[in-house]
């Protein structure tokens, strides 16, 4: 009997977390079970498409954190 995977096996699986057999297991059920192989393309997709976005604050984030820190800065100095 065939194993259901979920798609927390898949990611495993994509992250290169499973054991060499489980992933010659996987392998081979993706490619009889369309739907288990729609899936990982899904998900394939996804984690491609967080990794193209931008990692970087925007400038206006930046520009927030460090007016809040010079006048944090600037209270601490008062206090003392």
């Amino acid at each position: 009997m065939a194993k259901n995977y979920t798609e927390n096996d898949l990611l495993r699986y994509l992250y290169g977390e499973l054991s060499a057999q489980e992933t010659l297991e996987i392998e081979s059920q993706m490619m009889l079970d369309d739907h288990l192989n729609k899936a990982f393309i899904q998900l394939q997709n996804g984690i491609s498409n967080l990794e193209q976005l931008a990692q970087e604050p925007s400038q206006t984030s930046i520009d927030i954190i460090l007016s809040y820190s010079q006048e944090t800065s600037s209270k601490n100095l008062e206090i003392v």
